[in-house]
């Protein structure tokens, strides 16, 4: 009893009177753990960017780690005024004490921690209210007087909060970059024109652990200088400090303070142009848009000088050299690419949104035959501003992927961001496929990070039918009509409530078509999340994925990156990893569902064969007599990193919709090779046969022909169209006269790939 005395007499001389004509509040105290004098490590810093909901928004307190059930103390003696379980983890739990100082309510909150006392308790100094629910525990403290809400300050300022924190770290400027004005568009430091926004990565050390070492920084602010950094240029307000975390702006400004494309919660990123500084925010709690006018002075070379500052006086500062320009140097936006759709046998049009540019002048298109490398087709003297879709054609057999860059009129070519990547295959099959494009949502705390994609080539390239492509938003507004098409692909990739895995006027489209016997895959990693777990999921939300997707939503987190197809299936005997990228991924995926069978689904594929990942059903759906049938995967498709693996899973599943032959053999044909090849024939030299390989993607008309060293045609091994996948056959010199030894050739041709090879021949 006699050490907690002391420890109160010490808190008592900590804790100074609040000084009414500042807007600082002085209050000290100790640590939350015993001893409460030793200094503890910080994971998580006041203000700094959260993306773990959908929009973003401020920590609001400080991070301070310890294991599960380590008692939590009392920092100032007080009444509890909120004792609260989550009845689950302890996550969301948490003790909040009132306490009293100079006559004033001081109010600190423990949050994931587990109560040990009750409501309306009085607590001494020292005194264990709680104990850590995971791993640390979030203190937050609120200014003293008054109300709690938008109240809270930061508990690590200067002249207050945790007294013994000594910190020697500083925080470390990491990059700075410049964009146009409330845009994503990036402009090189050389040629900056216009209204700029400057956006800054700043990382704050308070430990030495991994976690302690990417936090956020307590101020930051920035400098216009002339080229030798000697005069200052422009200087914005507050001596250019535009950010002080003391306290907070609220959460709606909290994507106004930070980049959010490329902010989370292990990187904070600042929007440092913005605000009307550092003293405004505190005072207003808003963060307003600004830039810097880069048109406000003469063009020329400049220095931008930026710092950052930590609560002990810990600072970084970094000088970038520039150059003010008054060419336009701002590409347009880019286009959105809205449909790929055949025609007729020999004919196919695209389409596209016009990007509102004034100076838009026109866009080039670039097409690809493998989904990887692209060729210019036409430029803006064709594809002019005033065109949103066009015409051509087209008969071969090869699939045709297609993308679109904008350009402007300034002297200077400005070139677009590209559009995503569509395509189409036109073969003569009498099969109808679609795919639909989902998939907008990026950056952020979104996994996908670029603002275009091309996930419509990994889907169309694992399998070998004809297929058309779209983007929902022609789905909804009637462009494509889905029940014309007897296969329906929808992707929705990592997409989730923010952007809507399916709308109500989506959802209306798709009950629409499995009532009238449709086939639908669909898969993305938040589509049961969106539909039925999160708190934004309504009644109709949840109805629709339990009565047309057959499923149930399980977990926001299966945590499990390996798949495997269950027995007695159309599936059974498939294993692959997904949301890799060291495998081959194009994006991790971190929170894929776990969903189950319902209604009369089958589960046909589980994670790692514990949890639902994809299930299978085929019946009626709604009121409808028609029976249609759906494949619905819990994480996306195209995060698969291998191709075989995909074309694999893909095969199954035209199975079970019976667009391909049951019998079909997928090692022999369905993973289909990506491009033409022919390969060096073996043995060679050879006597008197060998053996000669060959690869086509579709189905094709190939021509394999042997010839002699003058050009004569000595044998035509082969002349007929061929499936799609690896071939080989025989030539045999027994069964033909008048060969000698010496050099031969054979040359293969198929829908305009013509490739020659030399053979030995010894007698």
């Amino acid at each position: 009893m006699k050490s907690i005395k002391s420890l109160t007499l010490l808190i008592i001389l900590l804790a100074s009177t609040v000084n009414l004509f500042s807007q600082y509040d002085t209050t000290k105290y100790l640590w939350p753990y015993s001893p409460m004098t030793l200094q503890r490590p910080i994971t998580g810093t006041f203000g700094e960017y959260r993306s773990t909901s959908v929009e973003g928004h401020y920590h609001n307190g400080s991070d301070i780690p310890n294991t599960a059930g380590t008692p939590i103390l009392a920092v100032l003696p007080g009444v509890v005024a909120v004792a609260y379980h989550d009845g689950s983890t302890g996550y969301d739990s948490y003790v909040r004490v009132t306490s009293q100082v100079n006559g004033q309510s001081k109010n600190i909150t423990y949050y994931h921690t587990i109560p040990s006392v009750s409501v309306g308790q009085q607590v001494t100094l020292g005194q264990q209210i709680s104990t850590v629910a995971i791993d640390h525990v979030h203190l937050i403290e609120y200014k003293l007087g008054g109300t709690i809400s938008g109240k809270q300050i930061n508990s690590i300022r200067p002249n207050g909060g945790l007294s013994n924190y000594n910190d020697t770290w500083k925080p470390r400027i990491r990059y700075v970059k410049f964009l146009l004005d409330g845009t994503n568009t990036f402009l090189p430091s050389n040629s900056l024109g216009s209204k700029i926004d400057i956006i800054v990565h700043v990382e704050e050390q308070n430990g030495t652990s991994s976690s302690a070492m990417n936090n956020g920084t307590y101020r930051i602010g920035y400098k216009i200088l002339s080229a030798d950094s000697q005069t200052v240029i422009y200087n914005p307000a507050d001596n250019g400090l535009r950010f002080e975390y003391y306290n907070l702006p609220g959460n709606n400004y909290v994507n106004i303070n930070y980049y959010k494309p490329e902010s989370s919660t292990s990187q904070h990123v600042y929007i440092v142009t913005n605000g009307s500084g550092a003293s405004n925010v505190t005072a207003t709690q808003a963060v307003t848009n600004n830039f810097w006018n880069v048109n406000n002075h003469p063009y020329s070379n400049y220095v931008v000088m930026v710092f950052s500052e930590d609560t002990r006086g810990n600072a970084d500062t970094v000088f970038i050299p520039i150059t003010t320009t008054d060419v336009d140097l701002i590409p347009p936006q880019a286009p959105q690419m809205n449909f790929v759709k055949r025609d007729d046998v020999n004919h196919f049009s695209f389409g596209w949104n016009i990007p509102p540019d004034p100076d838009l002048k026109g866009f080039r298109l670039f097409y690809s035959l493998n989904g990887s490398t692209y060729q210019l087709k036409d430029n803006e003297s064709v594809l002019t501003n005033s065109l949103n879709g066009f015409q051509y054609s087209y008969n071969q057999m090869n699939p045709l992927y297609l993308k679109l860059f904008a350009v402007d009129s300034a002297v200077v070519t400005n070139v677009s961001e590209q559009s995503d990547v569509y395509g189409i295959r036109m073969l003569d099959d009498d099969k109808k496929i679609l795919i639909v494009d989902g998939f907008d949502r990026y950056g952020g705390s979104g996994s996908w990070a670029n603002p275009f994609h091309d996930f419509v080539v990994s889907h169309a390239q694992s399998f070998n039918l004809s297929f058309e492509s779209c983007t929902n938003e022609k789905v909804i507004d009637g462009g494509f009509n889905l029940n014309d098409y007897q296969l329906v692909i929808w992707i929705c990739g990592d997409e989730s409530t923010a952007d809507e895995t399916f709308s109500t006027a989506e959802m209306s489209k798709v009950k629409s078509y499995l009532e009238n016997g449709g086939k639908l895959f669909v898969s993305g990693s938040e589509i049961a999340w969106d539909l039925e777990g999160a708190s934004s999921a309504t009644s109709a939300d949840t109805e629709f994925l339990h009565s047309y997707f057959k499923a149930k939503f399980v977990s926001d987190d299966s945590n499990i990156y390996g798949v495997l197809g269950t027995d007695s299936t159309e599936f059974a005997g498939l294993g692959f990893s997904y949301g890799i990228q060291s495998q081959g991924s194009p994006y991790i995926e971190d929170y894929p569902d776990i969903i189950e069978a319902f209604g009369g689904s089958t589960e046909v594929l589980k994670y790692n064969g514990l949890a639902g990942a994809g299930v299978a059903y085929t019946g009626t759906f709604g009121n409808s007599s028609s029976a249609g049938q759906i494949v619905f995967l819990a994480f996306p498709f195209e995060t698969i990193g291998l191709a075989e693996a995909r074309n694999q899973l893909m095969t199954a599943s035209l199975k079970y919709f019976g667009m391909i032959n049951p019998d079909f053999v997928e090692g022999e044909q369905a993973v289909f090779p990506s491009v033409y090849s022919l390969e060096q024939n073996y043995p060679n030299p050879f006597n008197p046969s060998t053996t000669i390989e060959y690869s086509v993607p579709i189905q094709s008309h190939v021509n394999l022909i042997v010839y002699d060293p003058l050009g004569r045609k000595v044998a035509v091994l082969v002349n007929e169209v061929k499936q799609a996948g690896n071939h080989k056959i025989n030539f045999d010199t027994s069964v033909l006269s008048g060969l000698s030894s010496g050099i031969y050739f054979y040359t293969i041709r198929s829908a305009g790939y013509t490739a020659t090879k030399k053979m030995i021949l010894l007698r």
